[in-house]
C-alpha cells in the first residue's frame, strides 16, 4: 500500500515538484532520463514536475535516489534545505553515499572536510571516485622509492 502526499510539500518557498525540477535541470537530465533512472514513465515526471499528479511515497523515493538527494530535502524537511543548491547537492549525496556505503572512520573525516569545499563531488558516482582515486593513490605512493633511496 502506498501513501499519497496530499499537499503541496514546500522547499525554500518552492513546491516540491518544483524541487525536483531544479535538481534535474541542474543536473543536465532530460525528463525522460531522470525518468528512466527512477524507473518511472517520462510522462509521470513531467506530470509530477508541472503538478498534474502528486507523487505516491515510494515514487518519490525512486526520483530522490534517482537525483542522489533524500526524500526528506525532496520535502524540505532536510537541514540542507536553505543551502545554495550546489552546497545541498553536495551534502545531500555524501549523505546518501555514506547511508549505503560502508567506509573507515578515517574516510568518513575525509569526506566530511571534502563537502564544505566548492569542488565537492555533487553526486553518489562522485563520492565513491573520490573514495577509489584517493586509495589509488595510496597504493601507488606505497611503491615509489622514497626520496632518500633516489640519492
Amino acid at each position: 500500500m502506498s501513501i499519497i502526499i496530499s499537499a503541496p510539500y514546500h522547499y525554500n518557498g518552492m513546491l516540491v515538484n518544483q524541487k525536483i525540477k531544479q535538481i534535474r535541470l541542474y543536473r543536465r537530465l532530460e525528463g525522460r532520463a531522470l525518468a528512466s533512472m527512477a524507473g518511472l514513465s517520462a510522462g509521470e515526471i513531467s506530470h509530477i514536475e508541472r503538478n498534474l499528479r502528486i507523487p505516491k511515497t515510494d515514487t518519490l523515493q525512486r526520483i530522490a535516489k534517482a537525483l542522489d538527494v533524500t526524500t526528506s530535502f525532496l520535502l524540505g524537511e532536510d537541514e540542507d534545505a536553505n543551502l545554495p543548491l550546489p552546497e545541498a547537492l553536495a551534502r545531500q549525496s555524501l549523505k546518501v553515499f555514506l547511508l549505503h556505503t560502508e567506509v573507515s572512520p578515517a574516510e568518513r573525516d575525509y569526506v566530511r572536510r571534502i563537502q564544505v569545499r566548492d569542488s565537492a563531488p555533487q553526486t553518489v558516482r562522485g563520492w565513491t571516485d573520490l573514495l577509489r582515486n584517493l586509495h589509488e593513490f595510496e597504493l601507488s605512493a606505497r611503491r615509489l622509492p622514497s626520496s632518500a633511496s633516489l640519492s
